[in-house]
């Protein structure tokens, strides 16, 4: 459950009085002492928080927090503190060991305020792990990727639906002559191709259309997004995001959309939303062409 809160002090009055005032809450578990909250996490975690007092004999709060970072890294970390503590609770939270920390006497609605802002944030931490394992399982593979995908089809010029390649070289070229930031991202339409076989042409460009307003969703005004070839869009992203970041923004995007409904004469037949992506940062590049010679050296599995 992820909702689990452990308390660890090694005063047992304190403890009592957490769980007396949490437990109509929380679902709260009590540990006597930085050895006996290790073993809680072992047995009875993981915690969505975990609350140390600081001094404690042995091991100290800011100590047993970091080993719980250790063992728990989406857990997250609170400390009780004494004013006479303050400037290591600080040091603390400025290194990244803890989530924040919390003044003794703690009164009952900051110490509920904290712990539901605490599980909010390990709900997102644990959400973000979930989306990015789906992500890598199911939204890039290096075997979804061909040659014909990277490269420009003879008199392809795009779709109704969006702007070709040729708009995108220009587009990208005068990225490249001014301020490179942002990500240029390569998105294949995997079932395209089979939709056009199976249903007709009418089908696949219905398909590319959901796919395209799928992608417009997270979009930002600055953002654009192009036709490549046939089954691939290139979206130009100008936003100062990390890559994990950017993954994850776009993994949201068809994990949100899984599915949608093609009409194909008269009949209704549930598509999913399946694309094979990547992407590389503008700045690593100082020209166009090499940006594209790393795409394909990475998809094409090269390197």
């Amino acid at each position: 459950m992820d909702g689990k809160v452990l308390l660890v002090d090694d005063e047992a009055p304190v403890l009592e009085g957490y769980r007396r005032i949490l437990h109509r809450e929380f679902p709260v578990r009590t540990a006597m002492g930085a050895a006996e909250g290790l073993a809680a996490m072992q047995v009875d975690g993981p915690f969505g928080v975990v609350i140390s007092d600081m001094r404690m004999p042995g091991m100290n709060g800011a100590e047993f927090l970091a080993q719980v970072r250790e063992k728990s890294p989406a857990t997250v970390r609170m400390l009780l503190t004494g004013y006479s503590d303050l400037e290591a609770a600080i040091a603390a939270v400025n290194e990244g060991r803890i989530f924040r920390y919390l003044t003794k006497p703690c009164q009952k609605d900051v110490l509920v305020e904290a712990i539901r802002s605490g599980l909010e944030a390990y709900k997102s931490a644990i959400a973000d792990k979930e989306v990015l394992r789906k992500a890598q399982l199911v939204v890039r593979s290096v075997a979804e990727w061909d040659s014909a995908d990277l490269s420009q089809e003879t008199g392809f010029v795009g779709s109704l639906v969006l702007p070709g390649p040729e708009e995108a070289r220009e587009y990208l070229e005068k990225i490249f002559r001014g301020a490179r930031h942002g990500y240029v991202v390569l998105l294949k339409l995997t079932l395209r191709n089979m939709i056009e076989e199976r249903y007709g042409e009418e089908a696949a460009v219905d398909y590319l259309k959901n796919m395209a307003t799928t992608m417009m969703r997270g979009m930002e005004p600055a953002d654009r997004l192009f036709q490549w070839s046939r089954q691939v869009l290139l979206m130009l992203v100008n936003r100062r995001l990390s890559p994990l970041a950017m993954r994850l923004e776009i993994a949201r995007l068809n994990l949100d959309n899984p599915q949608f409904i093609l009409e194909v004469k008269g009949r209704k037949i549930m598509i999913a939303n399946s694309v094979a992506f990547d992407l590389l940062p503008i700045s690593m590049f100082p020209t166009l062409e090499e940006m594209f010679d790393a795409f394909s050296a990475k998809l094409l599995g090269k390197i």
